[in-house]
Parts: structure tokens; sequence; C-alpha cells
């Protein structure tokens, strides 16, 4: 209401902290009111209070209406250069706010250039805050561009930002890609100390440093696994359950790519009794990873302790980490075979299932350890069957392990047939295919017993079609059998003259794309939930995954924006005079008066004369270089902008050059392009300022902005 638009002139700090909230949370809704205040707003930008002049400057941006941006560019340009920190860092989060209002007005007004300036800013909080905002405007290209100047900068200074400022600075330092191994070195010294901080996220983007520095030396990688290996196992037992959580995702993904680096720290991952349960499983799982010859007993005696716990989840995670010890480590299969045979008994469903199948893939590798478990198959089966059991994966387990070892199993043709004789009343759709596949098998090694059984599943299995990859498979056994027996044999069974151990990675366990992937994106989300990030951001979130450009400094830039339009340096003759120490040494010369919007009229004739009122006299004065004008052009701040139509377009920019510099209007550049023109003029005047311009011409809409 207009009671609030008044109310803003009071000078209680908290009567106008409230009344900017107003304005900027129903701005939305009232924008005829929140342009009212505008004006007290600009106002309150230039107070005596650092305190109001961030606030006003902060209401002021946090309005985000169109309609004001324009009012918006000049009181952020000034904040920048204000003398209170607090007023710094809020006008640069204003910028961010401009940019998605208006991001034409923040390219036109050179912003982003002042950001990258204020990098260099005292006050570490201006800084982080300058990291956030360029590296969120140029999310899309991969992040803010950076450089060696500007790493080494934030790097020296890292004992001045809080822990926050510190993730931002380290973010960008795993990016910076290092010209040679001694600067990379020389970067890692710089980042030791950081290790040391008792903050998880200051400890994990450091080590994501190191990791990233590090990519292309194999053997410094290794040293740098077992420094960062202290920190970490640190910060387990300071941390709340959830940064244990992120901390144990990390330790694990590097406990996978780094095998054996935390085997002597094995106690530090048992299950304490109050960890929550994701904590639980974490460890349970790094458990599995952390065995070797050495403690496999006892860990697998820890582990045995976990299954019967009241977590369902827990239990199931323990049994599947007893059977990867056994499968992993040499030596543990006999002693993991006694528990997971212990476990095949229990009463609970899960435990059972998760057991058969810890059992049966500990078989694929180790077939000679059968005899322990083929005796309790028939009684598993019968257990399944008679408990309805609906662990579909474990009960297709105990199904593979009747069809793979069937011919030493006097009752297995038997087994089987009971499971045909229900094929429509309790088999899932996995247990189906697994049960055609060991019935083929056992026919192949028992044809006898097994012909009519055969028979009757094929028929069952070909006229289902609930499953389109169970009657593909059922009809392409069939037509192998009708073709070739022989070779249907030798496709379903294969060559058994061995039953020893299996040496050798199986396929399922060769493919570490994902984990690689995963690794590569470490202390981020997509190690917590174990994806890659474009499976969970959606693509308008993400972030541009592209190299970010190399950060230039305005001079260079300057050279390179004129290379890229065309533009010619240095025009102006040879300089009479030596430019430098800020002091101008200037000859008397002809005084001529000019009018700089007259442009478009600089056709070589001569003009009426202009009155004294409008003149302003210019004088020869030293010539600069293009680094000297952009110097000038940094120090001198907000300028005017002036906007005019011009009655025609001269033809050529060395007609404009020749008329300027007899009036003694210099230029540093120009360009002609189809489309528009482009001039950088300087001149001097009788007090010794030098005035600096840069003009464009439109030539459709002969439009001249200055």
């Amino acid at each position: 209401s207009s009671e609030m638009v008044m109310a803003i002139e009071t000078k209680d700090l908290v009567v106008k902290k409230m009344v900017y909230l107003y304005l900027c949370t129903y701005a939305h809704a009232n924008p005829d009111l929140a342009i009212m205040c505008v004006n007290t707003l600009q106002r309150d930008c230039h107070n005596e209070d650092p305190m109001v002049r961030g606030l006003a400057l902060r209401s002021l941006c946090g309005l985000r209406l169109p309609s004001i941006t324009e009012y918006i560019s000049e009181p952020l340009q000034r904040s920048l250069l204000d003398a209170s920190a607090y007023v710094r860092k809020t006008a640069v989060m204003g910028i961010l706010k401009l940019h998605y209002l208006a991001p034409d007005i923040v390219l036109e007004s050179s912003l982003v250039e002042k950001l990258y300036m204020a990098l260099l800013d005292s006050d570490p909080q201006v800084v982080t805050n300058c990291l956030i905002v360029l590296d969120e405007m140029h999310a899309a290209k991969g992040g803010m561009s950076i450089n060696k100047n500007i790493i080494f900068n934030l790097l020296n200074r890292l004992d001045s930002f809080n822990e926050w400022g510190l993730c931002k600075v380290l973010n960008l330092v795993s990016r910076f890609d290092t010209e040679s191994d001694e600067e990379t070195y020389v970067i890692m010294n710089l980042l030791d100390p950081v290790l040391r901080t008792s903050n998880s996220g200051v400890v994990l983007i450091a080590i994501k440093c190191f990791i990233n520095l590090t990519k292309t030396i194999p053997d410094i990688r290794n040293q740098v696994y077992e420094r960062c290996k202290g920190p970490l196992l640190t910060l387990m037992t300071a941390s709340s359950p959830e940064a244990l959580h992120c901390v144990l995702a990390h330790i694990l993904i590097i406990a996978k790519i780094k095998q054996g680096i935390f085997d002597s720290d094995y106690r530090v991952f048992f299950v304490r009794y109050n960890d929550p349960s994701q904590v639980s499983r974490m460890k349970v799982e790094l458990l599995s990873l952390v065995s070797n010859a050495t403690n496999v007993k006892e860990i697998l005696a820890e582990l045995a302790e976990y299954v019967s716990g009241t977590d369902p989840e827990l239990s199931k995670q323990t049994v599947k980490a007893i059977g990867e010890i056994c499968y992993r480590v040499p030596g543990g299969s006999s002693v993991g075979m006694d528990h997971l045979i212990d476990l095949l008994q229990v009463e609970n469903e899960y435990i059972r299932g998760e057991a058969a199948i810890s059992i049966r893939d500990l078989l694929r590798r180790y077939p000679d350890l059968r005899h322990q478990v083929l005796p309790l198959l028939r009684k598993c089966l019968n257990i399944s069957m008679v408990d309805s059991y609906s662990q579909s994966r474990g009960r297709s387990a105990v199904i593979w392990m009747v069809g793979e070892f069937g011919q030493e199993i006097v009752e297995a043709p038997y087994m089987l047939e009971t499971l045909v004789d229900s094929y429509y009343d309790s088999l899932t759709v996995t247990e189906k295919l697994e049960l055609l596949t060991a019935v083929l098998k056992l026919f192949f090694l028992r044809p006898p017993e097994v012909k009519s059984m055969l028979g009757r599943l094929m028929v069952l299995t070909l006229d289902d079609n609930s499953n389109q990859n169970l009657h593909d498979r059922a009809l392409l056994y069939y037509r192998l059998l009708k073709v070739s027996p022989a070779s249907a044999k030798k496709v379903i069974i294969g060559d058994k003259q061995t039953l020893g151990k299996i040496e050798g990675e199986f396929a399922e366990d060769k493919d570490t794309s994902l984990r690689d992937a995963i690794f590569s994106e470490f202390d981020t989300l997509a190690v917590l939930f174990n994806e890659q990030s474009d499976s969970f951001i959606l693509p308008e979130y993400r972030v541009g995954k592209v190299k970010p450009l190399e950060w230039v400094s305005p001079e260079d830039r300057l050279a390179q924006e004129m290379e890229e339009i065309g533009l010619s340096a240095s025009i102006s003759p040879p300089p009479n005079e030596y430019y430098g120490n800020n002091t101008i040494q200037l000859e008397e010369g002809k005084y001529n008066s000019v009018n700089l919007l007259d442009l478009g009229e600089s056709d070589g004739h001569n003009k009426e004369p202009i009155s004294n009122e409008s003149k302003r006299y210019l004088i020869l004065g030293p010539n600069l270089s293009s680094s000297q004008f952009q110097n000038l052009w940094e120090k001198l701040g907000t300028g005017l902008n002036i906007k005019r139509e011009v009655s025609s377009i001269p033809e050529s920019t060395k007609s404009v050059d020749t008329n300027l510099n007899q009036l003694n209007i210099k230029t540093i550049a120009s360009g002609n392009k189809p489309d528009s023109m482009r001039f950088f003029f300087y001149a001097y005047d009788l007090d010794s300022e030098v005035y600096l311009l840069q003009c464009s011409l439109m030539k459709k809409t002969r439009c001249l902005d200055l």
C-alpha cells in the first residue's frame, strides 16, 4: 500500500528492513507501487550508513521487475567500489539478480569484467560472492573462466576464507589444468594444510583437487590416496550421522578404485549399536571390500553377528557381503561357506533367499565346494514351496544349482518335476526361465528320466504368452533340439571337463564404466546416489560439461575483441609526447570546437558554427596505446551514455578518423561491419583532462550509441 511506501523514509533501521522486505515480497503483485519507491531506494544507496546502502541496493535488485532494470546498473557499478565490504558483496550478488532479469545490460555495462577484477578485493567474502556469481552466470559454459594468475592469487589467500569460501575456491582449483608437474606440486603443497580442516565438505573438495591434479601422474596419485586416508578416517569419528554417511560413500568409491588402501583399518568400519541403518549398510559393504587373507576370519565372524538383526535390509546386505568375501578373498571360501550353509537353513525367508544367491555365485567360481551344499537343496526347495517362498531370486538360485549339478543329485528330476507341475500356480517369470534351462541341462545328463518332463515343459512355455523373453527362449531351445541335439548340448551345457577353481574374472565383474564415471564426479551427489548426475538432474539444471575458457586480462580481451570485429589498431599518428606516471606534458595547440554527437554528419564539409555554450575546446595531446586506453577506461568508472539518431551514415571509417583527427580527437581503433560501425576515441581539454569515448553506429536504424 501507499502507507508502506511512505514508511520507507524512516530512519529506524529495523523498520526500514521490514519495509524493504515487504516491498520485495509484494513487488510482483503490485509493480506500479514498487516503481514508486525506486527513487527512494536509489537515494538510500547514497546514504552515509553502509548498512542502509547495502539494504537499499539489495532491495532494489530484489524487486526483480523488468521495468526498473535501467535504474539498477548505475547503483551496482558505484557500489562495487564502495568502501564498505558489506555493500560490495551485496552489489556482487545484485549483478546475478540483474543477469537473470536483463543479461544484455550486464554485458553492455562490462559488469562481468568488473567481477573478475573484484577477485582481487581485500575482503574474502566479496571474493567468494564473485566466484559464486561468475560460476552461475557461466554455468552453461562449464563455469567461470580461469587462468594461472587467478588460481594462485586465491590459493595464496586460503587462510582468509571461511569454510564456505574454501569450498568455492577449491572447486575452482579442481577444474584447473596445470602446465607442468612442478606447478602441480606447488598447488598440492598449498592445499595440504586444508586436509587438516575439521569440516567434511572442505576435506572432500580438497581430496577432489588432489585427485584431479594427479590424473596424469599415477605414482603420485597412489601417494595421494595414502595421504587422504587419515583425514577421511578422522572425519568418521567426529561427524554427524548425515555427514558420516557422506564420508563413507566417498571412502567406498575410493576403496573400489584403489583396493587395499583401507585394509589395515577394517575395525573402524565395524557397525555400532547406534548407527543409523544407511550408515550400517554402508559399513557392511566396506567390510567386504577391506577384507583380505589376514583379517577375513575376524570380519566374517563380525558379519555373522549382524545377520540376526531386526533390519531386513541390513541382514540381506550382510549375507551378500559374506558371499562377496568368500568369492573374492583367497582362503575365505571354506570359512564363508560354513556361514552360508548355516544361513541357508534359518527360518527367515529373505535370509535363506540371499544365502542361496551367494552360494550360487560362490559355486560358479569354486565348483568343488558343491558337496557341502547339494544334500540341502531338496530341503530348501521343499521349504520354499511350503512357505510360498516369495524370494524369487533365491529360489531361482536353488533351481540353477539343481540343474547345474543334477547328475550328482539322485532326486534331481523329481525335484524339478514338482515345479513343472505347479507351473501356473506359484512360479514367477524369473523362476520359469531358470527352470526351463535347468530341465534342459538335466535332459542332456539324464535323458530317460527327463524326456517326458521336458516335453511337457516345452509345451507350457511355448503356449505361455505372458512374457516374450520366456516364449523366445523356449522357441530357441526347441529349434536347437530339432536341428541338432549335439549342438544344443554344446550351447547350453558347454565344456565341463574340469570342475575345479575357475581363474580370472567373470564378464559382469569386468565392466567398471559406471564406477569410473561416478568417481569422475567425486564430491557430488552422484557418489551418494551411486548414479551418474545426468540420471537425476534435469537437462535445464545441468552444469555444462565443457572445459571453461581461460580468463584473459582486460587489455588482452580488448585486443581480442578488436580483432574479432575487424577493428584496426592505433590509427592515430605516432606519438610526439611521452605518457607515463600519470603526468601529461602538453604543448600549446590550435583550439578547435567539435560536437561529438554530430559524428554522422562528418562528411568533410564545414558546418555552421555551434554556440559557445556547447563548445568544448580540445588540444593536441600525447597518443595512447590500447592498453593505456583500457586502463584509463577502467579507472574512470561510470560514464555518460547517450543515444541519438544521425542524419546520414559515413561512407567509411577513414573519413571519420580524418575529420575528427583535425579536431584533435584521436582514434585508438575503428571497424566497419556490414550492419554497424564501431570506434574508440580519446581527446584532451585545456585542463589536461582526458576524455574517452566508445561509439557504435547502427547503419539500418542510424542509431548512434555513445
